[in-house]
């Protein structure tokens, strides 16, 4: 997909933001491509699984995005495909505190994410779970054929790369949504997915070709604050969101992330007429009257621009939010699939907000203040 989200070649070369523009707008195709990558290996992961037992442990583990990848798919892991044992540690947790995560009989698969497979922390984190568990078994998952994790291989490892979700620019993008997308039809190898990948495709390809403006047309200027609101695996998209935000616009607009019904025990406080609200809505009936009574207390509080997002329309959403956006196929989606659409409306929030301010998203921090790779992590002994 070549789509320059209406500027030309040479706009989007000047503004140096070519790389990040390509990055969000290949998504439908990169999730195609790795769907149909995973199939091919269907009876080779089949075997591997057979090995992990509903009791085993599950850890899914990244540092920054690639954390939060994790933190996405755990809670529709957990109640979909029936692991008793899921959670989300991120690396920068298990190196700096292995004896408080890693429980050395209990027999754990550890599912390693990472855009370029360099991180410190993510090469230490398997050393670290290799030396203090005593039946560990890994899948490790990443966007870079020449990264030191792609080459960790044993017995107990399965290893799969997708250079296509490799970003060239700074924020991760294709390569969030393409890690995730990777993980969960791995572990959900036995039942077909393709038809939930075309949806989820179709959908982002809508949004990407015709309603990119009215998500630019979203960023107001003079805002200040971003909060991110996401129930359930719709929390982790909420937290990569802001994050996205932050970095993109080189900490030029504060963002932080909540549940819906977090958010009114105190962090509520933040909100002044300079805040825009992004609100991922949830698809499962019962989470949702939640969020309706959320969005029904937020649109009646100060004014500031509130943005829904939900997979279908719904009136009463549109009643509440300033900028609705909605799957026009009007086709639920699975609650698996909600985080990914949802992702890239944000990611395309976060990159018009970084034009407007002047920065380059290509790379927000010129000066080397922040890394697109982590560096100067020292990784002691344990």
């Amino acid at each position: 997909m070549s789509n320059l989200l209406g500027f030309t070649e040479n706009e989007a070369v000047n503004k140096k933001m070519e790389n990040t523009i390509r990055e969000i707008s290949r998504q439908p195709n990169v999730w195609k491509s790795i769907y149909d990558k995973v199939l091919m290996r269907k009876n080779e992961i089949e075997s591997f699984m057979e090995k992990i037992d509903k009791n085993t442990r599950i850890i899914f583990t990244g540092a920054g995005s690639s954390g939060f990848v994790g933190d996405s798919l755990a809670p529709t892991v957990r109640k979909e495909l029936g692991y008793h044992h899921i959670e989300s540690i991120h690396t920068t947790d298990i190196v700096a505190n292995p004896t408080q995560y890693l429980v050395k009989d209990a027999k754990t698969l550890l599912i390693s994410f990472g855009r370029s497979g360099d991180s410190p922390e993510s090469v230490a984190a398997i050393e670290i779970a290799e030396k203090n568990i005593k039946n560990v078994f890994h899948i490790i998952i990443t966007c870079n054929s020449q990264g030191k994790l792609a080459s960790f291989n044993n017995e107990r490892t399965i290893n799969f790369v997708f250079d296509e979700a490799g970003d060239k620019g700074f924020a991760m993008t294709s390569s969030v949504t393409g890690m995730m997308l990777a993980a969960y039809s791995i572990l959900n190898i036995a039942k077909d997915v393709s038809g939930d990948v075309a949806r989820i495709a179709a959908y982002a390809e809508e949004l990407i070709s015709n309603k990119y403006s009215i998500i630019f047309d979203s960023y107001k200027n003079g805002v200040e604050r971003l909060v991110v609101l996401g129930g359930g695996n719709l929390l982790g998209a909420a937290k990569e969101s802001a994050l996205k935000l932050l970095e993109l616009t080189a900490g030029k607009i504060i963002s932080r992330y909540d549940t819906p019904m977090g958010f009114r025990h105190g962090p509520k406080a933040m909100l002044t007429p300079k805040t825009t609200i992004l609100y991922f809505v949830s698809n499962n009936e019962y989470t949702q009257k939640y969020d309706l009574d959320m969005l029904k207390e937020l649109s009646q509080a100060i004014k500031y621009n509130l943005i829904a997002v939900s997979d279908k329309y719904d009136a009463d959403i549109e009643k509440y939010a300033d900028v609705y956006l909605f799957n026009s196929t009007m086709e639920t989606l699975d609650e698996a699939f909600t985080p990914y659409v949802s992702l890239v409306i944000a990611q395309l929030y976060a990159l018009f907000a970084s034009i407007q301010l002047n920065c380059t998203p290509d790379n927000p921090f010129p000066s080397g203040e922040v890394n697109k790779v982590v560096q100067g992590v020292s990784i002691y002994k344990s």
